[in-house]
C-alpha cells in the first residue's frame, strides 16, 4: 500500500537522518539505498526493505510496483521535501530503508575462498568500488576492517549494488587490522599485503592455501607491523615516474592477476 507523507512525517524524516547519522545507522541497523535501479537489485537480492519513499512526480513509477510485490511500505512526498532526503545533489527518484545484511567473519572464512581485506580504506567511493571489483574478479568474500562504514551512501552507490551480493564481514575496534590478521591465519588463511614496491606479482602467489589480499588506507597504506605479519606482499608493476596506483585501481589489477592465477 502508498500513502502521502507530509515533510514533517516521522518516517521522513527518519530516512533524511539515516542517510547521514552513522551512528544512527549502526544503532537502528539500517541504512538508505537511492535511486530505483540500486532499489530494485536490493529486492532482487532479498534483502529486507522497511520502507520506500518516492517523489510524487515518480508516482507511477514501475519501482513502487516491484516494492509493493515485495511486500514493502511505500510513500509518496512531495517533490521538494524528496529532493532533501537523499545525500546527492542530484536526487533520484526513489530512497529506501534497507537492513543491515553484513555476516560474521567466521562465515567468510568457512568457505576458504578468496577473500578482500580493506584495511581502515577510508575513501567510501573507493570501498564501494573494490566491492564492485571483487565480484567481478571472483572474490568470495569482503572484510571491512576499520575505516568507512560500509553502509555510507556513497559507498553503496559507488558499489553498484554488489554490496548487496557478495558477502561481507564488518570488523572494528582498537587494533582492528592485527586481529583480523590473527583470525584469517588461524582460520588457515594465506594473507598477502599490497605495498608500492618490493613484492611479488599476483600471478606468484601460491594457491595451495586460501588467500586474503590486504588493502590499506590511501594516504598511508598498510602499518609496517601488519606487512611483517603477513604471509608476503604483492605490487602492481608500473613503469615511469608513477609512485603508486589509487587504492582501487590497485585492487582491481590485484584481483584480475589472481582470478587469472586461480585459473577461474
Amino acid at each position: 500500500m502508498t500513502v502521502e507523507l507530509a515533510g514533517g512525517n516521522q518516517r521522513v524524516q527518519r530516512m533524511r537522518r539515516l542517510a547521514r547519522d552513522r551512528d544512527l545507522r549502526q544503532a537502528e541497523g539500517r541504512y538508505v539505498v537511492e535511486g530505483p535501479i540500486l532499489v530494485e537489485q536490493a529486492i532482487q537480492a532479498g534483502l529486507d526493505l522497511e520502507q520506500l519513499l518516492v517523489p510524487v512526480s515518480a508516482a507511477h513509477d514501475g519501482i513502487i510496483v516491484a516494492a509493493e510485490a515485495a511486500g514493502v511500505s511505500c510513500g509518496l512526498v512531495e517533490d521538494r521535501v524528496f529532493a532533501g532526503l537523499t545525500s546527492t545533489r542530484s536526487a533520484q527518484p526513489a530512497i529506501a530503508e534497507v537492513c543491515e545484511h553484513h555476516v560474521d567473519g567466521g562465515d567468510l572464512t568457512a568457505g576458504g575462498g578468496t577473500l578482500l581485506v580493506l584495511a581502515e580504506v577510508s575513501d567510501p567511493g573507493n570501498a564501494g568500488t573494490l566491492v564492485r571489483t571483487a565480484e567481478a574478479f571472483g572474490v568470495d568474500g569482503v572484510v571491512f576492517a576499520g575505516g568507512v562504514d560500509p553502509y555510507n551512501p556513497k559507498v553503496v552507490r559507488s558499489a553498484a549494488g554488489s554490496t548487496f551480493r557478495v558477502p561481507f564481514a564488518v570488523a572494528s575496534g582498537d587494533e582492528v587490522v592485527p586481529v583480523v590478521l590473527s583470525a584469517l591465519a588461524g582460520a588457515g588463511y594465506s594473507c598477502w599485503a599490497t605495498v608500492p614496491d618490493g613484492g611479488v606479482t599476483p600471478e606468484e602467489v601460491p594457491v595451495d592455501r586460501p588467500v586474503a589480499v590486504l588493502l590499506g588506507n590511501e594516504p598511508r597504506g598498510l602499518a609496517p607491523e601488519v606487512i611483517t605479519a603477513c604471509d608476503g606482499t604483492l605490487t602492481v608493476p608500473t613503469v615511469g615516474q608513477i609512485e603508486s596506483l589509487n587504492v582501487a585501481a590497485a585492487g582491481a589489477v590485484l584481483l584480475y592477476g589472481l582470478q587469472q592465477a586461480a585459473g577461474r
